[in-house]
């Protein structure tokens, strides 16, 4: 329900990126946004994102987990499903199970993220001007994107169905804020979308004056095999106070066992005090971090960039601990440059820091 005439809003995501990169913007306009993994959070907002973690769950059970997270959230004013802007997971699947169980009348499917080169030409998704499953991302060797025309991954029992098209974030905010009845509307995008709701449904919110500094030394998990990810980890590769662990840049038999081999080791080190901040490229990287830290929930605190939201959880011990996450391919060969000049020097960031 409303609080003081604002929007509570629901979140349901299928991987820990979505769900804390959808919730960056409302933060950003001065919303408080909790983050739960798996499950909802204990602490209420007038955010809250949940990673239903059902991308890299099996197929067979990815409808019943998100059922029930949809259901719990269906009482939330407006409700938005994450999708991952290149297509992968088990998008209809989710659809379905999210849209019967939220009880909206309409699904409003709009996934292009034209910020990040991802846009939606006739019901096309395109990355960089070509279709997405003719792209790196369709030969993903975990979440391949299998189609390109959103009408092949709707639902056929779904019977009120707008698909929007947009080239440029302009024309996402624009249709967005067209549409009648946001609490109706099962609102299924990426982080597109999740800036155009952010627009709309907290207008006359106070942009976010959150400033956040990293105390000790950071530490950098790539897990992603996109080359670039691998770009953006060596151009912070001699970065003083930074430490660098990533996943070969040749696809492997098993990525599982080097995110896993990974998370393991970025446990060690953050046992031992020396770092306060730790970012990772892709949902399945930092998920498994998390999990080796036991940690279950988080406060998202801003963005470094659009899409790439730093959070703040704590370990066992009460000590604090930043958490930066991003997917894979997003960004610029610079982004994780820029992203330790904002930790390094709070709000300033500067394309000329030199290490």
């Amino acid at each position: 329900m409303r609080t003081n005439s604002q929007y509570t809003i629901g979140i349901l995501a299928d991987d820990l990126t979505s769900a804390a990169d959808g919730a960056g913007p409302f933060v950003e306009r001065g919303l408080r946004a909790i983050v739960g993994r798996r499950r909802l959070p204990l602490q209420d907002a007038a955010i809250v994102a949940v990673d239903s973690g059902s991308r890299s769950a099996l197929a067979s059970h990815t409808a019943q987990r998100v059922s029930e997270l949809a259901e719990q959230l269906a009482s939330r004013d407006v409700l938005y499903k994450t999708v991952d802007s290149t297509l992968r997971g088990h998008v209809t699947a989710e659809l379905e199970a999210a849209y019967i169980a939220s009880g909206r009348k309409m699904l409003v499917f709009a996934p292009a993220f034209p910020g990040a080169g991802r846009t939606t030409v006739s019901g096309v998704q395109l990355v960089d001007g070509v279709p997405v499953a003719e792209t790196v991302y369709g030969r993903d060797p975990v979440h391949p994107a299998r189609h390109s025309r959103l009408v092949e991954l709707v639902p056929a029992c779904i019977g009120s169905v707008v698909i929007l098209d947009a080239a440029t974030q302009d024309d996402l905010d624009t249709q967005i804020a067209a549409l009648p009845e946001p609490e109706s509307i099962l609102w299924v995008g990426s982080p597109g979308m999740a800036l155009a709701l952010a627009k709309r449904l907290a207008p006359a919110a106070a942009a976010s004056d959150v400033t956040v500094a990293a105390r000790g030394d950071i530490l950098i998990a790539i897990g992603s095999a996109n080359p670039r990810s691998h770009r953006q980890a060596d151009g912070v590769a001699l970065a003083p106070g930074v430490a660098l662990l990533r996943a070969p840049v040749e696809r492997m038999d098993d990525p599982g066992a080097v995110v896993r081999d990974i998370a393991r080791d970025v446990a060690r080190r953050v046992a031992d005090e020396r770092f306060d901040v730790v970012i990772a490229t892709g949902g399945d990287t930092m998920e498994a971090i998390l999990d080796r830290l036991d940690i279950g929930a988080f406060e998202i605190l801003q963005e470094l960039e659009p899409g790439f939201p730093l959070g703040r959880a704590f370990l066992g011990d009460g000590r604090e601990l930043l958490i930066a996450m991003k997917a894979g391919g997003f960004g610029d060969d610079n982004t994780l440059r820029r992203a330790i000049a904002q930790l390094r020097l709070g709000a300033w960031a500067s394309e000329q820091v030199v290490w």
